[in-house]
């Protein structure tokens, strides 16, 4: 482990010196400390305000000097006017990490706002002082319950990395990730990147254990003889998926009034990435659709899929989009052929896709079809649209109302038992499943079970698609390093 990396004790500090939030929920930094409080965080929380007793229920201090032990780290997101002279007391007080929220630096183009910027520099040169920012929101770490972003964490912990140039991201987005049933490892919001920057944030990612893919959000590469070092290091142990902007003119120049970030042309940072190992993700939920099935999924050991679905439509489109995405969708064998088609509907279709067309006996497929396909040796990996749980036959109940009887019971044990079934079937065979489907965890017990037993449901086929393109991009990497070694990586 590199212990000289600042991130490792700024993500698991012991206690906390916030200074600017108070007891008003208007003011920006207390949402940012309530989430600190009530997130679950343990460790000591000294609100810093100079008027306030309390703040938020703790005792308020007047300044930093008036702290009882010098804090691990110091959370500023007071006006800038009053940044430098803060970080400065806290370095005289002896603090060694900050995080700097304030915005109005260097993004702004100004040059006065730089060399302020750059006075921030000097102060932490001066008392040994690293930090993140200015102009971010911080950092989440889901092992010790820390989040001192916007929007509170609800979903379980997980195992994706992310860093994200975009405070926005790293907050706003913390709903969207609990719909879609991602888990954050660590998520750390770099803002100007004006001392921490995006290698820190890499290197300690790389060296977590909790984490298993890297997702970075970035709008510019600062050092990127180092970081492609750094990333083609770790993309032999685990993967990185980026969403690069502002390689164009107009998104260049929207990155520099946002971060400061000098972005490089789209076509060289593109062959960056490939030379590293590094995944290149087109949208914000490409990048989190690839590293959920990451971290979830074995590796295929080539680009040879099945498709089973209970809907025409779905079928096509994924077949379609594996077309497009470099994957294959070979025909199944006569005997195969043979086997699948005296256990579905006459008008299904046994070939590949298999299309059981509307069909509500679970245990078909979720069990018997599943176990057929994933045991063909020239099948990588399976996607799979057909989720279709107990609820929609309660919304039928409540239509219905006296006029049908439905075992609803009955068909939830049945559900539940095949969902279990189904679940298993990547650990026995080692190979992926992906998942879609229009409904979402929360509006759909087997969805859930099903997200819940490791496979990622995703809302549209295409999707599933694309994050199992994902999954072959990266086994091919891992292959032309190491060769095959597929097992030894799942």
């Amino acid at each position: 482990m590199v212990k000289s990396n600042p991130l490792y004790r700024l993500m698991n500090p012991r206690s906390i010196a916030f200074f600017g939030a108070s007891n008003s929920i208007m003011t920006i930094g207390t949402p940012l400390l309530l989430n600190i409080i009530k997130g679950g965080y343990r460790g000591k929380v000294f609100p810093v305000h100079p008027t306030k007793k309390t703040v938020l229920g703790l005792p308020a201090y007047k300044d930093v000097s008036s702290l009882p032990e010098v804090p691990d780290l110091a959370f500023l997101v007071v006006s800038k006017k009053a940044v430098l002279d803060v970080l400065d007391a806290c370095g005289r007080r002896g603090v060694k990490l900050a995080v700097i929220v304030t915005a109005g630096y260097g993004e702004t183009g100004s040059e006065k706002d730089r060399d302020i910027q750059a006075a921030l520099d000097e102060v932490a040169m001066k008392y040994g002082i690293r930090y993140l920012g200015p102009n971010c929101m911080g950092i989440i770490n889901t092992a010790i319950g820390l989040n001192t972003t916007w929007f509170p964490y609800t979903q379980t912990p997980g195992h994706i990395g992310f860093i994200s140039q975009s405070g926005s991201y790293v907050t706003q987005a913390l709903p969207y990730f609990a719909r879609m049933g991602i888990g954050l490892s660590k998520a750390v919001s770099i803002g100007n990147q004006a001392n921490i920057d995006m290698i820190d944030c890499l290197e300690y990612l790389g060296d977590d254990p909790d984490t298993r893919a890297i997702a970075i959000y970035a709008e510019g590469i600062k050092r990127p003889r180092t970081f492609l070092e750094k990333a083609r290091n770790i993309t032999s142990i685990k993967p990185i998926v980026i969403m690069y902007v502002g390689g164009t003119r107009a998104g260049a120049r929207a990155a520099a009034s946002h971060t400061s970030a000098m972005a490089g042309h789209d076509g060289i940072c593109a062959g960056m990435f490939r030379q590293a190992g590094v995944l290149r993700a087109m949208s914000f939920p490409d990048m989190f659709d690839a590293c959920l099935a990451l971290v979830q999924q074995p590796l295929p050991k080539g680009n040879r899929m099945a498709i089973l679905t209970n809907s025409g439509g779905p079928a096509i489109t994924m077949a379609d989009a594996c077309d497009r995405c470099d994957l294959d969708v070979p025909l199944f064998d006569s005997r195969t052929r043979e086997r699948i088609k005296k256990i579905i509907p006459p008008v299904a279709s046994p070939k590949n896709p298999v299309d059981v067309t509307l069909n509500y006996d679970p245990d078909l497929i979720f069990s018997r079809l599943p176990d057929i396909i994933m045991d063909l040796p020239y099948i990588d990996g399976m996607l799979f649209y057909g989720i279709f749980g107990p609820v929609h036959l309660k919304d039928k109940i409540n239509l219905a109302g006296d006029l049908i009887e439905i075992p609803i019971d009955m068909i939830s044990d049945a559900m539940e038992k095949a969902c279990m079934k189904f679940v298993s079937a990547y650990r026995r065979f080692k190979k992926p499943i992906l998942c879609a489907c229009f409904c979402g965890r929360d509006d759909d017990e087997a969805v859930k079970q099903i997200e819940d037993g490791g496979i990622p449901v995703y809302p549209t086929p295409e999707r599933a698609v694309k994050a199992m393109a994902a999954l072959y991009r990266y086994s091919m990497i891992i292959k032309a390093r190491h060769g095959d070694m597929t097992d030894e990586y799942n």
